[in-house]
């Protein structure tokens, strides 16, 4: 197997001297205890209106010890795993932070999975179709603009919303049928955050028979919507944005209520660094840059989750929209199911002094589809992270 090494640099992906690897991406002295970070782009012919049709890749990134990885060529059956990221974070970020122990996707390697994160159009290295144009931002954020690259609010030149819940649908099922070729596997299981949750429902209720376990951290409250719309794409404009200020203030520490809650005083100008490291044109649009994302079609989630079969957790953090995001519980009808909630965590608990629960959670659920030894029942992790 031929693997591409690649590095992140500022806006765009730096290709180490075109090098390409043969088996392992890592000398053979740190192989037996460094995880290796192996990036892929998997083909995907596009079902984004803006880009219909047209031959994409989209950022596919692997975790994995170079023991496990022998054992695979072996013939030894993969425990594979993918990550399924959120609406404000590609996948490197939310799940894969390079920083101290809060890189999820390698604590789940250490513990002997195959661990994948695919990144959606619009996020990171995958396609960001229409979204270098300023103008394109929704008329009503342009004022973050002015007067950086923007020196009067412009009408969109692509005046359509960008991705939808379809759209997006089928790109996580080119990347599970790429995995499950990949690794001669049948099923993978899936971790989803946030608006993670549903894009992995859809597939997962199309395709229970390649699904074997789920964990959804923070699931997303249902859309008001149940079918795609009449109008398609909808009008409108095809991104959105997030800044620094607004992801802190507004989104994050506005729910950090216990005194250490957060536990790393650095972890915010991190995850912000690396955010910029993958956001491309975004990052020098305004002073400390601001963060992209498409304006989408959603739908389908409320009529998706009762379809699921397979066994889910779903983690909250206590001050996380509590009971909104209670919705995909309510509806789930498999039975094997469980509910942790977990004291003094938001809506970034994979951030915050609790990940730890999350981690370790995640990892007996997907080993053995068990929380705290029980298959099923609602939970309480407390400010010590002892379940109950």
């Amino acid at each position: 197997m031929l693997h591409l090494c690649i590095r992140r640099a500022r806006g765009h992906l730096a290709i180490l001297a075109a090098t390409i690897c043969v088996g392992l991406c890592a000398p053979l002295s740190q192989a037996a205890e460094e995880v290796l970070s192996i990036n892929r782009f998997v083909p995907h012919k596009s079902t984004v209106p803006a880009n219909a049709g047209q031959p994409v890749g989209l950022h596919l990134r692997e975790r994995v010890l170079p023991g496990v990885q022998r054992a695979i060529a072996k013939g030894k059956p993969a425990k594979v795993v993918l990550f399924v990221h959120g609406g404000f974070s590609p996948a490197t970020v939310a799940y894969d932070l390079e920083y101290k122990d809060f890189s999820w996707m390698e604590y789940l390697a250490r513990a002997g999975f195959d661990v994948f994160a695919m990144t959606h159009t619009a996020y990171g290295f995958s396609p960001k179709p229409y979204m270098d144009d300023p103008c394109n931002v929704d008329p009503k954020q342009q004022q973050i603009l002015i007067p950086h690259v923007l020196k009067a609010p412009c009408a969109p030149r692509y005046p359509f919303k960008l991705v939808s819940s379809q759209s997006e649908w089928d790109e996580v099922e080119a990347v599970v049928n790429y995995i499950t070729e990949l690794r001669g596997v049948k099923k993978v299981s899936m971790v989803g955050w946030s608006t993670g949750t549903p894009r992995i429902g859809g597939f997962a209720a199309k395709h229970p028979e390649m699904v074997d376990k789920i964990v959804y951290l923070a699931p997303a409250p249902f859309f008001e919507a149940d079918d795609a719309p009449s109008t398609y794409p909808e009008p409108g404009a095809p991104t959105i944005l997030q800044t620094r200020e607004r992801l802190e203030k507004e989104r994050w520490l506005a729910d950090v209520k216990c005194n250490d809650q957060i536990d790393d005083p650095a972890i915010g100008n991190v995850m912000w660094r690396e955010l910029m490291k993958v956001e491309g044109a975004g990052a020098d649009w305004i002073p400390g840059g601001v963060m992209r994302a498409p304006n989408r079609m959603n739908y389908g989630w409320r009529k998706t989750v009762p379809q699921i079969k397979a066994p889910v957790l779903i983690l909250l953090g206590e001050f996380d929209n509590f009971e909104k995001r209670h919705d995909a519980w309510k509806a789930l009808t498999v039975k094997h199911k469980a509910f942790l909630k977990i004291a003094c965590g938001s809506h970034y608990l994979q951030y915050e002094r609790q990940r730890k629960v999350v981690h370790a959670a995640s990892k007996e659920w997907l080993l053995k589809g068990t929380v705290n030894g029980k298959t099923e029942g609602y939970y309480a992790a407390d400010r010590s992270g002892k379940i109950q």
